[in-house]
C-alpha cells in the first residue's frame, strides 16, 4: 500500500533533504585520490549527526556503515573500507538521512580526474536520466511514464538499464511501495497523487545489465566487470507537479 504524505511530512521531509544534500556537498568534497571510503564513511555520519539527523543506512537490515561508496564495477551497496580512491575511479555514493521520524535518499555518481571521454558521456546520460524521470512527476502521469522515460535515456545514451534493483517509495520507512524500475512502459502501473514521495534511481550499466552480490554480501557488481553508475533523488508529488526534497543550493558537480 503506498503511504500518503501530508503537507507537513513533505515539509519535514525537504529539511531531512536538506541534510542529505549537504552531507553528500561535503562528502564530495573530500573525494580525491588517497582518500579511503572508510575515511568518506565518518565524515557523512559526522555531518548528519551534527545536524540532529541520524544515516539512514547504519545497521539498516545489518548494514555495517553510514552510507554505500561503489566504485567502477560496483554498482551499489558497497561497504566503505580501507580501499582508496584512485585517479579515474568514478564513484558512486548513495546515502540517506532519517530526520523528525522521515527518510530521505540520495546518490551521485562521481568522476575522479580524468577518464575516458565515452565513459563520462555514460556518466552524464545517467543523470539526464534522472531529469527526465523527475520531469514527469505530476498528478495524474504514472510511475510507468518515469521507467519509460528513465530507460529510453540510459538506452539512447548506450545503457543497459538494470532491472532486477529498483527505486521506491520512502517516508516512514526508508523503502516503501511502490517500486519504481530502470524502464518500463508508458501509462502504467500506479497513479501518480499529491502526497506519494518517492526515490527515484536510475542504475546502469555500459555492458550487460545482469549484476550479481559480491563476496561481502552486500556489494552489488556488473556480471560482466562493466562500469556502472547511478544517481537518485527523493521527489514529492505536489498538486502543481513535484518538489525534488534532496536539491538544495547549487547544483552538484560530478567532476571531482
Amino acid at each position: 500500500m503506498i503511504k500518503l504524505k501530508t503537507l507537513s511530512d513533505i515539509k519535514t521531509m525537504s529539511k531531512g533533504g536538506r541534510i542529505a544534500s549537504f552531507a553528500m556537498k561535503e562528502v564530495a568534497k573530500n573525494i580525491k585520490p588517497g582518500i579511503t571510503t572508510l575515511e568518506l564513511d565518518k565524515i557523512a555520519n559526522r555531518i548528519i549527526k551534527a545536524r540532529g539527523a541520524c544515516p539512514s543506512f547504519l545497521g539498516y537490515q545489518g548494514f555495517p556503515a553510514s552510507i554505500c561508496v561503489s566504485i567502477n564495477d560496483q554498482l551499489v551497496h558497497g561497504i566503505p573500507s580501507r580501499q582508496k580512491i584512485c585517479s579515474g575511479d568514478i564513484v558512486k555514493v548513495d546515502l540517506g538521512v532519517f530526520y523528525e521520524g522521515f527518510h530521505t535518499d540520495i546518490a551521485r555518481t562521481y568522476i575522479v580526474g580524468h577518464i575516458k571521454k565515452e565513459e563520462e558521456e555514460l556518466v552524464m546520460a545517467c543523470q539526464k536520466a534522472l531529469n527526465a524521470a523527475i520531469s514527469l512527476v505530476e498528478p495524474g502521469n504514472t510511475v510507468g511514464d518515469i521507467e519509460h522515460a528513465t530507460g529510453k535515456t540510459l538506452k539512447s545514451s548506450g545503457l543497459s538499464p538494470v532491472m532486477s534493483l529498483s527505486g521506491h517509495g520512502v517516508g516512514r520507512d526508508l523503502h516503501e511501495e511502490p517500486s519504481i524500475f530502470c524502464d518500463g512502459l508508458k501509462r502504467t502501473k500506479e497513479k501518480l497523487v499529491p502526497g506519494m514521495v518517492i526515490a527515484i534511481e536510475p542504475m546502469a550499466t555500459a555492458g550487460s545489465s545482469k549484476v550479481r552480490k559480491g563476496s561481502d554480501g552486500w556489494t552489488i557488481v556488473t556480471a560482466d566487470g562493466s562500469l556502472s553508475v547511478h544517481f537518485e533523488d527523493t521527489v514529492a508529488v505536489t498538486d502543481r507537479g513535484h518538489r525534488v526534497l534532496t536539491r538544495h543550493g547549487k547544483p552538484d558537480n560530478i567532476f571531482l
